[in-house]
């Protein structure tokens, strides 16, 4: 009985750290993970008494937390495990281009929107069509607008009407 209560403890811990190590998500390991700890505790409690559970518990989590730290750092060597790892990086030969610094010296500037703003749109802004939003807001056409601040490729702009 007591290596069942281990090894359900043990399982138990194992789904939640696959659930915030490798599938953080909605719950899918983490809910059953949760549920067996407390069922192994519950049982543990029940037939030997709380402390006897919570020593269950902590021998438990001091085997598994290494096991389980020694088990992920194998598997990012397997194939199965490099699926979950991202191994390359972006550069400009491949492809990737980081938002332009130009984009930074609109805030502050005027101009005028192309196109309605709900909430994104277009703007002529110093002479150059810029991608834009609002902050929620709608704005017609032809609506003249003032660049609030931006972050990455979004400018932000807000109405002066």
């Amino acid at each position: 009985m007591m290596w069942f209560l281990i090894f359900l403890i043990g399982i138990g811990i194992l789904l939640v750290f696959i659930e915030l190590l490798i599938l953080p998500g909605f719950g899918a390991a983490g809910v059953p993970g949760v549920l067996l700890i407390l069922i192994g505790v519950g049982i543990a409690w029940w037939k030997f008494g709380f402390q006897t559970a919570l020593t269950y518990t902590g021998a438990t989590l001091i085997g598994v937390i290494p096991l389980a730290i020694f088990g992920l750092s194998v598997m990012r060597a397997t194939p199965a495990g490099k699926t979950f790892i991202l191994g390359k990086t972006q550069n400009k030969a491949e492809g990737f281009h980081a938002p332009p610094s130009e984009l930074e010296s609109l805030v502050g500037k005027s101009g005028k929107a192309l196109t309605p703003l709900r909430p994104a749109g277009a703007a002529l802004i110093s002479g150059n069509r810029v991608d834009i939003v609002t902050q929620g807001e709608f704005v017609p056409a032809e609506t003249e607008i003032e660049v609030i601040f931006v972050e990455g490729s979004r400018v932000v702009v807000r109405s002066l009407q």
